[in-house]
C-alpha cells in the first residue's frame, strides 16, 4: 500500500479560529520535474506500507529519518488517515493519505535542510493553494489533488468542536511535565535557595516545596533500580485475610549480590540469576555451562538461537557473560545478532566487557555488524562498563574496544562487474542507503543527477533480492535477514541464505530515464547487469536476439581483435557456449556453434576498430527491446486450476511496462501484461496476488473482464503490489 504523508504544522493556538489556509504549514520535497526557470516541482513524501505491519510503526520513523534522524529530526506521535470522499475515483484507490500532525514548535534543522538532497522544507498552505490556480508547475499533478483534499479535511475539523485539540495536542512528555496533578510539577530547583528563584520560593508554601522535593528524590531513586514493585496498600493498616494459593521459591542471586538495589554497583550483572531459573531453557543452560556439543545439538534440533528466557536473556548473553567464546562464535554463525539486547538493553559485548572476557570481546568485535556504541538503560556503552573497573582484564578489554573504535568501520558492496567496494559506515549501524549510495557515486565519479536515481543498494541472497529505500539502514536488514526476512518472504532455508549488498539498477526508474545515461562506468555496470540476467535466462528471448547477444559477448572477449579462428576454437567447447547462450536455450537442437560463428563474422565487419563501450551499448539496445528488461524479479507459484496443488513455480518480473510471468524451470514466458491490460489486488488471503485481465470487447468496444482472475501465490505479494502501483502511475504521468 502506498501511503502519502501530509506532515502538517499549525500556527500557535489554532483552536477556536475559523479555518484559514494560512494557519497551517505543510512539508514538501523537491521533485526532479522542473519548470522553465529550472525550479523543481514539489511533492508530498511517500511511504510503502507492509500489509502485516501497523502503518504508524512505519510512518513515524520515516518522518523522523527524513527530517534529520534521532538527533535533530521531528518526532511525531500520531498518523491519522484522511479518508477519500470521492471513492469513485479509481486513480486514488492505490493511495492512502495520512495526516502526521506536528507541533508549532517543531522546526527543521537548518544545517540538515541545507545539506539534504530531498529539498525538504515547510511551505505555507495558503501559498500552495494560490499557486495551484496558476500555470507555474509548483506541485506535481497528484500532489495538487492531495493538497486540495487536505484543505477540505482541515475545514471539516475546524467545524467540529474539540477535533483540532485531539489532532494537534502536545507531546505526552510535555503534557506530563506541565500537569498540575503531577506531584513533581514544581521546577526541580524549587526548593533550593538561590537569588534567581527567590520569587518562586515565596510563591509556594514551604511544606509544598519540601513535599515536592521529597517526592522528586524518591522518583530519582526509583529510576536507579532495575525493577520496582510498589504495593499500593503498604502502610494502610489493612489486614490480609486470604492465603496465597501458590508458593514461590526465593530468588537465588549469584554470590556477591546482596540485594536487587545493591547489585547496581556489584561486579555481578543484576540480571544474571542462577541456572535453576532457566531449567525450561536448556539452550541457555548449556551456553552458560560451556557445553558446546549440547548447544550444537539444540540448535540442530530446531531451537532458536535468539530465544529469550524469562529475564530477557538470549543464549548468546549467557555464553558471553560466562566467557564461553567458542559458543559465542557458533551462535553468531547460526544467525544471532551481536547487537541483541536483554531486558536491560545490554548487548553480549556489554556482558563480556563487564566480566573481563577478552576472547569473547575479540570475537564480537570481529563481527562485521557489531555496534560498539549501543547504550544500556543506564546510558552506558560497553567501554563505560570497563572503565568503571580497574582490574587487569578490564583494562585489556577497554584497550581492545578503544582500538576498534579508532578503526573506521566499513561494509562491502558488490558491483555487477564482479568487483567489490569497501564503504565507510559513516554513522555506524545507523548508516543509511542514501549515505552508501553517495559514496558509490564518488567511487565512480558520477554526478548525483541523474545517477543517484539510476543506481541504488540491494540486499541479496540465494533466494531473495530486495531493493532498499534511501532511508533504510542496511545493517538492520542484514542482521534480521536469516532470522526474519528470508523466512517470511521465501520458502528457502534461512541458515543457507547469506546476505550481501549489491549496487544495481534501480527497478523504479523508467527505460526512458536509463537511456539518457552517458557515463562510461554507468554503461559498463548496466551492461554487466543485463549480461548476468541474459545468461541466467531471466530475459526470455528469440533465437535472433540470442545470436546477436552471443556475437557481441564473443567480440568483447577478444577485446575487439576480431580473431575469427580463435572464436571458432572457443565455440568448439560446450562449456564456453554456457557463457554465450542461456542454459534453457542450449537444450534445444539448434546448431549454436555454426550459427553464432556466422553471426559473429557479420558483426565483425561492422565493428572492427571500435572500442569496448560501443559493443556494450549495442548489447544494451538489444536487451532493452526485450519485454522483461529492467524488471525486479520475485518468486512464486501460478495457480493453473481451482485445485491448490495445481500450480507452476514461476518467476514474477515487474518493470515499467507491466508484469511478466516466467516458468521457473524452462524460462519460457507464460503470461505478459501491460498495466493498461490488467487490474490487481491482494485479497483477504495471505501471500496471494490476483491479476484480472481486462480486454476490449471487439463488438461493443467496452472493456471485458473475464470471470476467473490469475492467482499468484507468493509470500512477496506485499512487495509486488506497491511496486506495480508506483510503476504504473509513473508510466501514466510520465514521471
Amino acid at each position: 500500500m502506498e501511503a502519502i504523508l501530509a506532515v502538517i504544522r499549525p500556527k500557535q493556538n489554532v483552536q477556536g479560529h475559523d479555518y484559514k489556509a494560512k494557519l497551517y504549514d505543510i512539508l514538501l520535497l523537491d521533485h526532479k520535474t522542473v519548470d522553465r526557470q529550472g525550479r523543481p516541482a514539489k511533492y508530498l513524501p511517500t511511504c510503502t506500507l507492509m500489509v502485516e505491519r501497523e502503518p504508524r510503526d512505519e510512518i513515524l520513523p520515516q518522518v523522523c529519518s527524513m527530517t534529520g534522524g534521532d538527533h535533530v529530526g521531528i518526532k511525531p506521535e500520531r498518523a491519522l488517515v484522511i479518508p477519500w470522499k470521492d471513492s469513485h475515483r479509481s486513480s486514488l484507490n492505490g493511495f492512502t493519505l495520512f495526516c502526521i500532525p506536528v507541533s508549532h514548535r517543531d522546526k527543521l534543522n537548518a544545517s540538515f535542510a541545507d545539506k539534504s538532497p530531498l529539498g525538504i522544507a515547510f511551505y505555507p498552505l495558503d501559498q500552495l493553494i494560490n499557486t495551484m490556480h496558476s500555470s507555474a508547475p509548483t506541485l506535481v499533478p497528484l500532489t495538487k489533488t492531495f493538497v486540495q483534499h487536505i484543505e477540505q479535511w482541515l475545514k471539516e475539523k475546524h467545524s467540529k468542536q474539540g477535533a483540532l485539540d485531539y489532532i494537534f495536542r502536545s507531546r505526552a512528555e510535555f503534557r506530563v511535565k506541565m500537569n498540575v496533578s503531577n506531584p513533581v510539577f514544581l521546577p526541580y530547583n524549587m526548593g533550593l535557595s538561590n537569588n534567581q528563584n527567590k520569587y518562586l520560593q515565596n510563591e509556594y508554601p514551604e511544606e509544598i516545596r519540601s513535599q515536592t522535593n521529597e517526592i522528586l528524590a524518591k522518583m530519582m531513586a526509583i529510576e536507579k533500580c532495575t525493577k520496582v514493585a510498589i504495593n499500593p496498600l503498604f502502610g494502610s493498616g489493612l489486614v490480609g485475610t486470604g492465603r496465597r494459593r501458590h508458593t514461590y521459591p526465593p530468588v537465588d542471586y549469584p554470590s556477591g549480590t546482596l540485594s536487587r538495589k545493591s547489585s547496581l554497583n556489584s561486579l555481578i550483572d543484576p540480571d544474571r540469576y542462577s541456572l535453576e531459573g532457566r531449567q525450561n531453557y536448556p539452550l541457555h543452560v548449556f551456553a552458560s555451562k560451556g557445553d558446546f556439543q549440547k548447544v550444537v545439538d539444540c540448535v540442530t534440533q530446531g531451537q532458536s538461537p535468539t530465544q529469550r528466557d524469562s529475564y530477557g536473556w538470549a543464549p548468546i548473553h549467557c555464553a558471553a557473560y560466562e566467557g564461553n567464546h567458542d559458543i559465542v562464535k557458533y551462535l553468531l554463525l547460526a544467525g544471532c545478532s551481536p547487537n541483541l539486547v536483554n531486558a536491560d538493553e545490554r548487548t553480549p559485548l556489554h556482558l563480556a566487557a563487564n566480566a573481563g572476557h577478552l576472547d569473547v570481546v575479540n570475537i564480537l568485535l570481529s563481527h562485521p555488524h557489531i555496534d560498539i556504541n549501543v547504550v544500556d538503560k543506564r546510558g552506558q556503552t560497553a567501554l563505560d562498563t570497563c572503565n568503571q573497573k580497574r582490574q587487569w582484564e578490564h583494562i585489556q578489554v577497554a584497550k581492545r574496544i578503544e582500538m576498534a573504535m579508532r578503526k573506521p568501520k566499513q561494509i562491502e558492496v558488490r558491483v555487477m562487474d564482479g568487483t567489490k567496494k569497501s564503504l565507510n559506515l559513516v554513522d555506524g549501524a545507523n548508516t543509511t542507503v542514501h549515505q552508501l549510495n553517495q559514496q558509490m557515486l564518488r567511487e565512480y565519479d558520477m554526478p548525483e543527477t541523474p545517477y543517484a536515481d539510476i543506481f541504488t543498494i540491494w540486499i541479496c541472497s540465494e533466494s531473495l533480492e530486495l531493493q532498499l529505500k534511501p532511508e533504510h539502514k542496511p545493517l538492520e536488514h542484514m542482521n534480521s535477514w536469516k532470522r526474519k526476512i528470508v523466512g517470511n518472504l521465501t520458502d528457502g532455508d534461512p541458515s543457507t541464505e547469506e546476505p550481501h549488498l549489491k549496487w544495481r539498477r534501480n527497478a523504479k526508474i523508467s527505460l526512458i530515464v536509463e537511456c539518457e545515461v552517458t557515463h562510461r562506468d554507468a554503461i559498463n555496470l548496466l551492461f554487466h547487469e543485463a549480461r548476468y540476467n541474459y545468461i541466467n535466462a531471466y530475459y526470455p528471448c528469440k533465437e535472433q536476439d540470442i545470436l546477436q547477444c552471443a556475437s557481441i559477448l564473443l567480440y568483447l572477449k577478444y577485446g575487439g581483435t576480431a580473431d575469427v579462428s580463435s572464436a571458432k576454437s572457443f565455440l568448439g567447447k560446450q562449456s564456453n557456449l554456457n557463457k554465450l547462450v542461456p542454459m534453457p536455450n542450449l537444450n534445444s537442437r539448434s546448431n549454436w556453434t555454426n550459427k553464432i560463428l556466422h553471426s559473429y563474422k557479420e558483426f565483425v565487419k561492422s565493428a572492427t576498430g571500435e572500442n569496448s563501450i560501443r559493443p556494450q551499448i549495442q548489447f544494451l539496445s538489444i536487451c532493452r527491446k526485450l519485454t522483461v528488461y529492467g524488471s525486479a524479479f520475485f518468486t512464486g507459484n501460478l495457480q493453473t486450476s481451482p485445485k491448490p496443488k495445481d500450480s507452476v513455480k514461476c518467476l514474477i518480473a515487474v518493470n515499467d511496462v507491466g508484469i511478466h510471468i516466467i516458468n521457473y524451470q524452462t524460462r519460457q514466458m507464460l503470461h505478459t501484461y501491460k498495466y493498461s491490460e490488467i487490474s490487481w489486488q491482494i485479497p483477504n488471503e495471505y501471500g496471494v496476488l490476483e491479476l484480472t485481465v481486462v480486454r476490449p470487447d471487439t463488438r461493443s468496444g467496452n472493456r471485458h473482464i473475464p470471470r476467473n482472475p490469475l492467482k499468484l501465490i507468493t509470500k512477496q505479494a506485499g512487495m509486488i503490489n506497491p511496486l506495480m502501483s508506483k510503476l504504473s502511475r509513473m508510466m501514466a504521468y510520465n514521471i
